[in-house]
């Protein structure tokens, strides 16, 4: 008889975060996004729930589910992933199957936690690769739950812990100027006067909204060395990003060629003629190359709409920590 399901509490997958090395999360995604650019990973269409063309949520106007589901082929497990929320609140969970019996492995009751890491750290690593040498102040545009993992995992990477914070809601940047954590962590969080001063004075602009209009403008970052790891677009008509900031960018890079010229940020630029798709490079495509090039000169921009291999190679992280053998006939 197949084993049952490892159900995986909240409190463990808490525990398991705290336990993870930030190091290890980053490779882990960064081997995620080169086995999928490579052809290596099998992903089907991504479902929406809650944001156009469908009906709201009734809980929040910009409340959202996303059920993204992959395997690695040849790999031991396929992954499901339910992640949900809106106004604050987060929700979901990760059911991982074997490919080799079918059968449920394991349940991890995750909240949207392990969603959030793992978005985290690909803005962590983007920035690992292509922020500006020498950067000294870090723009953040939204500043909600997910704006504290980014920071949370940045720490790793960069020297920096010059932040300048806004947010739509100006509570919202107060806020996050005032975490205990935040600022325990070594984060030096201001509170910009104005989303240009914000921008205008950042080598690193991490843009983390639910807007569906445009907020950053090329103008703030022309002529410079900078990086927009930009997060929030992630369903069609979502956007932070000015259209013209794609075009102009030294190198438009995407977690997913496909996926951000449908419903990242840079489906605006592609849709108004101004991005050919075939300029998008993904990041897997880079990383991949032997040694990667050097990082351009001037604007580097990373969409990240989030691809289900990162909640494979998250869950097999989750596994392993736990001490779950990988199945076996």
């Amino acid at each position: 008889m197949p084993h049952p399901p490892k159900i995986v509490t909240f409190d463990e997958v808490a525990a398991l975060i705290a336990s993870l090395p930030a190091d290890a999360v980053i490779d882990a995604i960064a081997e995620g996004f080169v086995s999928y650019s490579r052809g290596e990973v099998s992903v089907p269409p991504i479902q929406t729930l809650g944001q156009p063309p469908l009906a709201s949520f009734v809980g929040h106007p910009d409340a959202q589910a996303c059920i993204k589901s992959a395997y690695v082929n040849g790999g031991d497990y396929f992954v499901a992933k339910v992640a949900s929320g809106g106004g604050g609140t987060n929700s979901g969970m990760v059911l991982v199957f074997s490919q080799r019996t079918f059968g449920p492995e394991a349940i991890l009751l995750d909240e949207g936690w392990l969603t959030e890491l793992r978005t985290a750290a690909a803005g962590a690593l983007a920035a690992r690769h292509f922020a500006p040498a020498g950067l000294d102040t870090i723009a953040v545009v939204g500043c909600g739950v997910q704006a504290r993992w980014q920071l949370r995992m940045l720490a790793s990477v960069v020297r920096c812990r010059r932040v300048l914070a806004w947010a739509r809601r100006p509570e919202q940047a107060a806020e996050l100027a005032a975490d205990k954590d935040v600022r325990a962590a070594g984060w030096e969080v201001s509170v910009a006067p104005s989303l240009e001063a914000a921008c205008r004075g950042a080598g690193l602009v991490l843009s983390v909204t639910c807007a569906r209009e445009p907020l950053i403008k090329a103008e703030w970052l022309r002529g410079r060395d900078a990086l927009v790891i930009a997060v929030g677009a992630d369903s069609p008509g979502k956007q932070e990003l000015e259209p013209a900031l794609a075009a102009e960018a030294a190198l438009a890079l995407a977690d997913s060629r496909s996926q951000c010229v449908e419903r990242g940020d840079l489906q605006h630029a592609v849709r108004a003629g101004l991005l050919a798709p075939e300029r998008v490079v993904e990041i897997g495509e880079w990383l991949a190359r032997e040694p990667p090039p050097p990082r351009p000169r001037g604007v580097v921009l990373f969409d990240s709409t989030g691809v289900a291999v990162q909640d494979v190679k998250i869950a097999e992280l989750a596994l392993k920590e736990l001490g779950r053998p990988a199945p076996r006939l």
